[in-house]
């Protein structure tokens, strides 16, 4: 039954006249780096710059802001939820600083990752989009 109702809408839309109209444009969805394959020098750059953030960035950051949070609650200049008391604020301060850490980071990984052998697709890539992005640096 099923089948039969594809076959009928395949063939509605085969129709010109009707498939103007009724049928919705047949797209390649499947992007090119879809099954990319990383490789070890890949891998292992994408996982420093990962820890790196971490641990360079993100808890420093998120440490401080929530503290400062924290102290800004302690003290009275922000208010205090009447239920949960500091934690929300504190909590989102701890987000915002986890998020700036890794922002602040990209450009660190983007250097790192432009630095890998001149065999990495990766590398390669993220050479070209340096180059077309910052013209000024291309006449070097």
């Amino acid at each position: 039954m099923v089948d039969n109702d594809k076959n009928k809408k395949q063939e509605e839309c085969n129709d010109e006249a009707q498939a103007k109209w009724s049928c919705p444009p047949i797209r390649n969805v499947t992007h090119p780096l879809r099954y990319y394959e990383f490789t070890q020098e890949e891998i292992k750059a994408l996982e420093e710059c990962d820890k790196e953030s971490f641990y360079q960035r993100c808890l420093p950051f998120s440490s401080v802001f929530a503290a400062i949070t924290y102290a800004g609650v302690k003290n009275g200049i922000l208010r205090r939820n009447p239920h949960f008391g500091a934690a929300p604020k504190v909590m989102f301060a701890a987000f915002i600083g986890y998020s700036f850490g890794r922002l602040s980071y990209i450009s660190e990984c983007d250097l790192k990752l432009r630095h890998l052998p001149a065999d990495s697709n990766l590398g390669k890539i993220m050479r070209q989009y340096y180059l077309q992005n910052n013209p000024a640096k291309n006449s070097k």
